[in-house]
């Protein structure tokens, strides 16, 4: 199993830095494959653990809203803006429940898992296409994201094999406290380092603070991904990255993050 993992970081983690440098469209259909692939995923997911799901309507919502939300903000959305996002969501409540009225076997949890999806997915991922955008220094930020999280979730998993005594979550029982904390203390860290090497570097509570939220939500939402496989009774979301699992294994930091470090740049700024 080393080496298809190896393999796959080595080609996997220069193109996803080239994608991040180039920026603009590339990288946003990199993140809409990103948001297809984890759909997918998820749909596998909920019918493993035989919890119902639109299929038809998690895709076309779930396709729909990222990139409806690309539009809103690269094109002019008259009388008061994000029309296109605003529009999708309405579509899909309206769409989700429709759906069920007229299915032969109904469940209302089917709407709850399905929008469930479409919005922790499509949703949160599409926020690293903002953040990227953010001006003057979106790559610089999706960088120090990225990293951190790598590095991040490396030190947890080391050192919780390592010194791992007391479990974190039952719902993840190999993850520790301890490895949760050198997780942390990582990523407070990576985002000083991050600091140190930008250009026009961020404040300094800004970089803190941003580790600690990546320290943070990062690993809880590692944990929420966990959840669904919990549900299913899976080790791994797919078998799509070689020695890695699925794309959502390797994205789930980011459904909490993605969003909570935009948000938190727009805001601190």
């Amino acid at each position: 199993m080393l080496l298809p993992r190896v393999l796959t970081a080595v080609i996997g983690i220069p193109a996803v830095a080239l994608l991040v440098h180039i920026g603009g469209f590339p990288y946003a259909a990199f993140v809409f494959t990103i948001i297809t692939l984890s759909l997918y995923e998820y749909n596998l997911l909920m019918k493993m653990g035989s919890k119902p799901v639109q299929g038809p309507m998690l895709f076309i919502i779930g396709l729909a809203l990222p990139a409806a939300l690309y539009f809103d903000r690269y094109s002019a959305a008259q009388a008061g803006g994000d029309n296109f996002a605003g529009s999708v969501i309405t579509f899909a409540v309206v769409a989700a429940l429709t759906y069920e009225i007229f299915s032969e076997k109904k469940y209302l949890e089917r709407v709850g898992f399905t929008l469930l999806g479409v919005f922790m997915i499509s949703w949160c991922l599409f926020h690293l296409i903002a953040l990227r955008d953010v001006r003057p220094d979106g790559e610089a930020l999706t960088f120090m994201l990225i990293v951190t999280v790598w590095v991040m979730d490396t030190a947890a998993y080391a050192f919780g094999r390592l010194a791992g005594k007391k479990q974190f979550s039952t719902i993840s029982p190999k993850k520790t406290w301890e490895g949760a904390a050198a997780g942390f203390i990582c990523a407070v860290l990576m985002t000083l380092l991050a600091r140190s090497l930008m250009k026009e570097p961020v404040s300094l509570a800004f970089a803190i603070t941003a580790g600690v939220l990546i320290g943070v939500f990062g690993q809880l939402s590692d944990i929420a991904e966990s959840m669904l496989k919990r549900a299913a009774g899976v080790k791994d979301s797919s078998n799509l990255l070689p020695g890695h699992g699925g794309v959502l294994d390797r994205f789930d930091s980011f459904i909490f993050l993605a969003p909570i470090i935009y948000y938190f740049t727009v805001y601190a700024r």
